[in-house]
């Protein structure tokens, strides 16, 4: 099971020991009740808890300082199922080094941007990727109209990078893409073949159990 997604990213420069000034880009934050972060396809969105610290947040992102390996962001992200039918939904999270022109850099070790979730059961995760860069989540239950998932995930975290490999990383740019997508209930087994390339298995209450590729 696999897919992407276009999420935040979070821009830290390592110094030989530590992190400095940093910069940690999110999605979209809209300023209204709902938090809206990203919108997919069938009105199935991206929002974020309320009551998130936004001080940082900017135009298309959230910007901060000073974050070190080992640093935990909080970020309660979920999607919300916005439009008129009952729908499957999928997240796809993308995570990778880049440099402050905003070139990727393929020697930095992805696996250094930890993604925190804490209701890892609600899903079904993909991981698999050679990699680790991308990785798909599947929630299990239909999501129905006006209603959410759990968490996709609560945090991100900068791993512990060792000194011997600080010069590498300094200077880069730790960024986190996500996008979500979803869909309908009916018919969804042959939907998600033609759509997701994904052989989807269900139990007797349409919860999935299997996601083959």
């Amino acid at each position: 099971m696999k897919k992407k997604l276009s999420f935040l990213g979070i821009a830290v420069c390592l110094l030989v020991v530590s992190i400095i000034g940093g910069s940690i880009a999110y999605f979209r934050a809209d300023s209204d009740a709902r938090n809206i972060i990203s919108a997919g396809n069938l009105g199935v969105e991206l929002q974020l808890d309320e009551g998130v610290d936004k001080q940082h947040v900017r135009n298309n992102g959230l910007l901060t300082s000073g974050a070190l390996p080992g640093t935990e962001i909080a970020y309660p992200v979920f999607a919300h199922n916005n439009g008129d039918y009952d729908s499957y939904i999928r997240v796809t999270l993308t995570r990778y080094w880049e440099d402050r022109q905003g070139d990727k850099n393929f020697d930095a070790d992805a696996s250094m941007i930890n993604l925190v979730m804490n209701n890892k059961e609600e899903w079904i995760i993909d991981d698999t990727d050679e990699n680790q860069e991308v990785v798909y989540l599947y929630y299990r239950k239909p999501v129905t109209s006006g209603m959410s998932t759990g968490h996709v995930v609560d945090a991100i975290q900068i791993g512990n990078i060792s000194s011997s490999e600080q010069s590498l990383y300094s200077g880069l740019q730790a960024k986190v893409d996500v996008e979500v997508d979803a869909i309908q209930k009916a018919a969804a087994q042959d939907a998600m073949l033609a759509e997701w390339g994904m052989d989807v298995e269900f139990d007797d209450n349409g919860n999935i159990v299997s996601v083959v590729e």
